[in-house]
Parts: structure tokens; sequence; C-alpha cells
């Protein structure tokens, strides 16, 4: 740990009893209360599940889904199409005779479509005893103007691809919030559970103290106000530690439950003797740099940025004519081969629509405006949260830095408390208390060590960078 480290700052005779005392008394301190039939879940373990079971990592999956329906969809707007239309049955009165057909007529009617802009449709209508009433019908038609990549249906093809694309990325950022998140909960779970036992022993020394106060009421050397202030400290104690177990397990469901797991069924390993501490070395621009390549948020508006580019030259695309040029041939009823056949081009201007198309162009323009806005504006944010994470991560580094400090110095006052103790100046339970003392502070330099590495997590995740817990467990 950081002040085992440290040099000069106490006799190493008086560390040594103070740390034989403190790491005698841990092992109570740091295991939760274990079930008998319970599994243990590691660290690794849980991280691993996270990746897989957490609840941003399932939204984002369902999302994903959605993505890969909306692009489908969008796709199918140049698959083959085919329809079929039948009348399995035809009542008809003609001069007061009534007559009744059994499959009087099927119609069938094709059509395909390309990116290109290229359609194709076919359709045929076939009346009862199969004979054609209307005969074949091909026809084929290419557009030159606007070109295709402006229409609507590709336009929507292309947002969708995007919106896949752009799923992977958002992926990887739930699956490294979800990593990051559990990590942050376990630790924290591990802490509790240690201050758990810490909440018992404090309680167990108020009881003590409660029923040697009741021992001199009784002897006449104490009064009824000290066994009261006694009593209170007492069941101030007992209602500290039983709040205390309540959160734990509220919470510790609540974990679970995130990854999938059954309560009553896992158990948290206990706290390590110390935590690796990874240091953050880069420069702001260079963070900056890679957070704004990373940024889910400014891809999503870049790809938005797009979008609205194409609308604009859609919109200014359709404001001028439309040119196409096509095909149809007609075969006859009697089903011979000598049909008719057409080609030709089309031309058509709408001369006046009330300004609906400038509106458009207008419309497409402000959108456009919009999203370029968006994207500065998202550029500058990223700058400063990045900047925002790097002075919390120092804050939270001195944080830590305290916390070894006042570990130190808990422990040199412990130190003295047990030489006076055994020369009989205090009482043993002072100095019981003062390894509780030590051992609360010793969590609390585990407290500030989580804080510190779950920034650095999301410092890691925020410039794009494998999120490695504690500089060892992959991402």
């Amino acid at each position: 740990m950081v002040w085992l480290r440290k040099k000069g700052m106490m006799p190493k005779l008086a560390l040594a009893a103070a740390l034989l005392m403190v790491f005698t008394a841990l092992p109570a301190v740091s295991r939760a209360e274990s079930h008998p039939q319970a599994e243990v879940l590691t660290l690794e373990k849980a991280l691993s599940l996270a990746a897989e079971k957490h609840p941003l990592v399932r939204a984002s999956q369902s999302s994903g889904k959605s993505k890969e329906l909306a692009l489908a969809r969008s796709e199918a707007a140049y698959a083959p199409k085919l329809a079929v239309s039948l009348r399995p049955l035809s009542v008809s009165n003609v001069d007061g005779e009534t007559k009744v057909e059994v499959g009087e007529s099927i119609t069938v009617n094709g059509s395909v479509s390309s990116v290109q802009g290229l359609g194709l449709l076919a359709s045929n209508r076939f009346e009862s005893g199969g004979r054609e009433s209307r005969g074949l019908s091909l026809g084929a038609q290419l557009q030159l103007w606007p070109p295709a990549r402006y229409n609507g249906e590709y336009l929507n093809l292309l947002a969708a691809e995007e919106a896949v694309d752009l799923f992977v990325y958002q992926q990887r950022q739930a699956q490294q919030e979800a990593v990051i998140d559990i990590y942050s909960r376990y630790r924290t779970l591990q802490v509790e559970a240690a201050r758990l036992r810490l909440y018992e022993e404090e309680y167990q020394a108020k009881q003590a103290a409660y029923d040697r106060v009741v021992g001199k009421a009784e002897q006449g050397l104490a009064s009824a106000v000290e066994v009261l202030t006694a009593q209170q400290a007492k069941e101030e104690s007992w209602a500290e530690y039983q709040r205390a177990q309540r959160d734990y397990r509220i919470k510790l469901r609540a974990f679970l439950a995130d990854l999938s797991l059954e309560e009553g069924t896992w158990e948290l390993q206990p706290l390590p003797e110390a935590l690796k501490l990874p240091k953050v070395e880069t420069t702001l621009e260079e963070a900056v740099a890679m957070a704004q390549q990373a940024d889910v948020t400014l891809l999503e508006q870049m790809q938005a940025l797009k979008a609205a580019q194409r609308q604009v030259e859609a919109a200014r695309a359709a404001s001028g004519p439309e040119v196409s040029i096509g095909a149809r041939v007609s075969f006859p009823e009697d089903q011979q081969w000598n049909g008719t056949y057409e080609a030709y081009l089309s031309f058509s201007y709408s001369v006046f629509d009330g300004g609906i198309r400038q509106l458009d162009v207008k419309e497409a323009e402000l959108k456009l405006d919009s999203a370029e806005e968006a994207v500065k504006k998202r550029r500058s944010e990223i700058s400063r949260e990045v900047e925002s994470k790097l002075s919390e991560i120092q804050y939270l580094a001195d944080k830590v830095n305290i916390a070894s400090l006042n570990y130190e110095k808990t422990a040199l006052e412990h130190n003295a408390k047990v030489l006076q103790a055994a020369n009989g100046l205090i009482p043993e339970s002072e100095a019981k208390e003062s390894a509780r003392l030590l051992a609360a502070a010793k969590l609390n330099w585990f407290e500030a060590a989580v804080a510190l590495e779950k920034a650095r997590l999301e410092f890691m995740a925020m410039t794009g960078q494998a999120v490695d817990v504690e500089g060892g467990y992959p991402d």
C-alpha cells in the first residue's frame, strides 16, 4: 500500500507492532458473513458477467436489434415483390339467370427496384379455365434525374446502415460502463462488508460497557443517569449496525440482480491486502484528441451531419425537373407473342408549386446548420469533460494520499495505546477501540482508492482506451 512504502514516518518497531495488531484483527473485519452453500463470486467473474448480463449491455443489445430491423426494412424496399389477388367465388345474375363460378379470376403483379433507380413491373390476370383476360404486361423505368441516391428510400437505407455501424461503438461503450459500474460496486460492497464487522464489534463493546455500568449501579457506584447514558450509546450502536446490515443486503441483492445471479447463492471475496493503482500519464491535448475520436455521441452527431448534408442535396435536386426513360410491352389475350412495344423519355417540371420546393430546401439547410452547430458544441463539451475528469483524478489521488497519512497517524496513536494498555495506564477497552479506529482508517483508504480507480477507468473509456481494472483485468 502507499503508506507502507513511505520512510521516516514512524519507528520501524512501533509500526511493526501496530501493523501486527491491525492485521490480526482485519481477517474478521474484512470478511462478510459467509453462507455455507454460497459460491464465491470473484471480481474477475463479476466483470465477465457485467460485459454480458448488465442492464446497460442488455439495453444496448435491444437497441442494436432495433437498428438491424430498421436496416432490414430499408433493404426490403429493394427486394422483389409478388402479389396475388384471387376471387375464389363469384355469383352474378344476368337476364334473370344466376351464375356461380368457383375460381372466377386470379391476378398476379410483380415488381423489383434497384438502388440505381431502375424499376421493373409485370402483371397478368387469369380467369376461370386458365384463360388470360388482359394478357401479360411488362414494364421498365430508369430514373435519370434526380439521381436515385436522392430518393427517400435510398436515404433511409444509408441512415439505417450507418446506425448499424455505430452500434458497434455503442455496444463497446455500454460494456465499458457496465464493467466500471460493477467494479466500483463490488469493491464498495467489500468495504461495507468489512465495516459491518466493525459495527458489530463496536456494539459488543457498548454492550460490555453497559453491563459494567449496570454492575456498578447495583453496587451503588454509578448513577441512573450513567446507566441511561450507557444504554443510549448501546442502542444507538445497535441501530447503526442493523441499518448497515439492511443497506448491505439491499445493495448486494441489486448487485447480483444486475449480473443475473440469485441472491443467497453467491458471496463476494474479502478485501485484498492492497490495491494496485496505475497512474494516468497523458497530456490534456492528447487526451482531448483521443476523446474526440472515441466519443460515441460525437460519432452519432457526425452521422446526423452527413444525413443532413444528403437531405440538402436531395432537396436541391428535387427542385429541378424530373427525367426518366422507360419501356413497356403488352401481349394480347390470345397468348400470342406478337405484343405491343413502347419506349419513351419522360420529362416533368412543376412550374408553380406555391414555393413548396424552395421551402423544403430552406428547411433542409436549417437542419444542416443545426447539425453543424451540434457537432461544434459537442467537440467543445468533450474538451471540458476531459479536463474536468483529469482534475477529478488529481483530486482523488490527493485524497488517497491523505487517507494514507491518516492511516499512518492512526497507526502511531494505536501503537501508543497498546503500550499504555500493556503498562496498565489505560483500560484494555481503549486499546481495542484504537484497533477498530485503525481498521476503519484502512477501510477509508480503500474507499478513496476505489473512487480513484473508478475515475481512472472512466477516463480510459472516455479516451477510447482499454478498461484495464486495477491495471490487470482484461477489458
